[in-house]
């Protein structure tokens, strides 16, 4: 029974830090809209590719994931393996100096956990921009309150005149 709790366990455990790597490239979509250029490329480092087209730059960063999976059940009954890789692109658009696009391309999904290799390439960087809030991109002002407006007058019946 213990073997088999082993080998569940052991097959488990990866499928669950692939859901968190998803959830921070699904994070990153997002979180660093709007950042300038200068702090992308301070943050993720200088871009593999990089093109320019009128006020609009394409930066895109290679990410590379070899994993190995194995289980020994005994040293007489021997065990299995499991070797696979992924790749991903992450590109991001960039319009007049701020960051308007993230999108990733590749082999970069994991079991149930889409763009998760995706996350090395932008996990650091979220990282920093979580713990240093005003370096990221400029959060939009609060909306205004909306303007109170009095409350309709009531009608006092007639009986009460």
């Amino acid at each position: 029974m213990k073997v088999r709790q082993l080998l569940l366990a052991s097959l488990a455990l990866p499928a669950a830090c692939a859901v968190n790597d998803s959830r921070i490239a699904q994070r990153a979509e997002t979180r660093l809209l709007g950042l300038s250029d200068v702090d992308l490329e301070s943050c993720l480092g200088v871009a593999d590719q990089h093109a320019v087209f009128g006020h609009t730059e394409v930066l895109t960063y290679y990410g590379t994931s070899t994993s190995s999976t194995a289980v020994s059940f005994a040293p007489v009954l021997g065990g299995m393996g499991l070797t696979y890789g992924a790749y991903c692109h992450a590109t991001f658009r960039l319009d007049d100096g701020r960051v308007t696009r993230v999108l990733y391309s590749g082999e970069k999904n994991a079991t149930g956990a889409p763009d998760a290799y995706c996350a090395p390439i932008v996990r650091t960087c979220l990282a920093y921009l979580d713990q240093h809030p005003a370096a990221g991109p400029p959060r939009p002002a609060p909306a205004a309150p909306p303007a109170m407006l009095p409350a309709p007058f009531k009608q006092v019946p007639s009986s009460l005149n």
